[in-house]
């Protein structure tokens, strides 16, 4: 190695070091664009010397691997940030969709309708008229129109929570076929790698991106073993892919669904068993709709309910107390058994529908008397503790309200949530960008970058090139000679 040839063999070295790196430029300006890839990099070191009479001699260079510039915290916070916005903006999706269906900005919301049945006691109250036909008339149809803006309401928030539903189900099958994606990426990773110094660094790129992908749908933990393999978690270590196995997500119906017994449940199968992991999930758009369907749609819905229960129970106790103009007795609406499902199963009695001289506007048979007509207008400013879900049988727990109020607070609420939740969502777009724009600095391809590194690796070839040049006329020189 001290003779001639041995400087031969540094510049040969030298000439195929350079030339990985020239591959190695090429390859990352060829893939500037492509979504996910990471700038690789050439790591290179001198080639251990050997010892002469003289002491130590240099025998060249050799390459010592291919790396990718990732910063895998960076990686981590990207998935989860990434989760957690899908998540919320599920979720405001949805509440933006309830806002909707409870809109008062158009005269014909809830507290309106509640605003004009009040206002026809009113009218009842102070009619001049004998008997006050028009005015009985006109408070059945007030009371109507709240029962229809009610079923109206609770059918159009049902059925958002059917299509959530929906959309739950429909996702499971996206999610599996991400996870099969990284299971197939493990299985190519860990076959490349076997033996080699270059790690698959195109196919660690993908992987990346797909768990990106993943994490959106729902939130995972991973974690990478020995062999290089991504093994993918729940949160509460449920595993989704292991080592070269991917689990499947399926929907199995829930019967003890209170609203349909055909919503799904989400669970793990793993061969011959199934994990339910429905609570499990609290992040990505599987996270986002299982809240908004299990969570926020019911508040809604059982909100609508407290409204038309405690409706239902201060107009009857009222109106019980009266008679109308026939003698005739009872309640004003048909008496539920429970605040559940009010909204949705509220009605006039039918025989107030059927002849409104029996709403009791007064406490004797007399047609000017108005008495019970006031104390049903009065009921517009009446405080009183709600029942909530849960409560009948039993006393009413719930805030001291009036039923306008309360039909107003319910508005309020949706409103604010939904308003912190399109906030929360442009904070999380915000954190991914700040995170991408790092991932970007560290990760991504600069053409101007590697056109330099092309110059520096031109030059460096060349002179490599000089070496065998000069070394082929010494050795020329040397023939001559002999």
């Amino acid at each position: 190695m001290t003779s001639i040839f041995g400087a031969i063999d540094v510049a040969r070295k030298g000439l195929a070091v350079t030339q990985r790196g020239l591959a190695t430029a090429g390859h990352n300006i060829a893939n500037a664009n492509t979504p996910g890839f990471s700038r690789q990099r050439l790591v290179q070191a001198a080639e251990f010397p050997i010892r002469i009479s003289g002491g130590l001699l240099g025998t060249g260079v050799r390459a010592l691997t291919i790396e990718r510039a990732t910063d895998p915290f960076i990686q981590s916070q990207l998935v989860r940030q990434r989760s957690t916005a899908a998540s919320s903006e599920a979720q405001a999706n949805v509440l933006s969709q309830i806002e909707q269906i409870l809109n008062e900005q158009d005269t014909d919301g809830l507290t309106a309708a509640l605003g004009d049945f009040y206002d026809a006691a009113d009218d009842l109250a102070t009619s001049g008229n004998p008997g006050a036909a028009s005015e009985r008339a006109a408070y059945v149809s007030s009371a109507q129109s709240v029962v229809d803006l009610l079923h109206t309401d609770d059918a159009r928030l049902r059925s958002l929570m059917s299509s959530t539903n929906d959309g739950i189900a429909g996702l499971l099958p996206q999610i599996n076929t991400t996870l099969e994606q990284i299971d197939f990426l493990n299985e190519e990773i860990a076959r490349l790698e076997i033996g080699e110094l270059n790690p698959a660094n195109d196919l660690r790129d993908q992987r990346d991106l797909a768990l990106q992908d993943l994490a959106e749908m729902i939130d995972v933990r991973t974690y990478e073993d020995q062999n290089g393999n991504l093994n993918v978690t729940l949160a509460n270590g449920v595993a989704l892919v292991e080592g070269d196995r991917a689990r499947t997500l399926i929907a199995t119906a829930d019967p003890t669904n209170p609203f349909d017994s055909s919503f799904a449940r989400v669970s793990v199968q793993d061969q011959s068993s199934l994990t339910d992991v429905t609570t499990q999930i609290g992040g990505g758009r599987l996270g986002g709709l299982l809240r908004a369907r299990d969570t926020i749609l019911p508040a809604a819905i059982r909100s609508l309910d407290t409204v038309a229960y405690n409706l239902i129970e201060s107009v009857n106790t009222v109106h019980a107390a009266g008679m109308g103009l026939n003698g005739a007795v009872g309640n004003f609406f048909t008496a539920l058994p429970q605040v559940e499902d009010a909204a949705r199963d509220l009605t006039i009695g039918a025989n107030i529908l059927a002849n409104p001289d029996e709403v009791a506007a007064g406490l004797t048979t007399q047609p000017g008397d108005n008495q019970n007509a006031l104390a049903l207008a009065a009921l517009r400013d009446q405080k009183g503790a709600l029942f909530l879900p849960g409560d009948p049988p039993g006393p009413a727990t719930g805030p001291s309200r009036s039923i306008i109020e309360h039909a107003v607070a319910v508005i309020v609420d949706v409103g604010q949530q939904a308003k912190m939740m399109d906030s929360a969502a442009l904070q999380q777009d915000r954190i991914i960008e700040g995170l991408q724009n790092r991932r970007d600095e560290i990760s991504g391809v600069s053409i101007d970058e590697e056109v330099a590194q092309l110059v520096r690796l031109q030059a460096a070839f060349q002179a490599n090139s000089r070496v065998i040049s000069v070394v082929q006329d010494l050795l020329d020189d040397l023939v001559n000679i002999l």
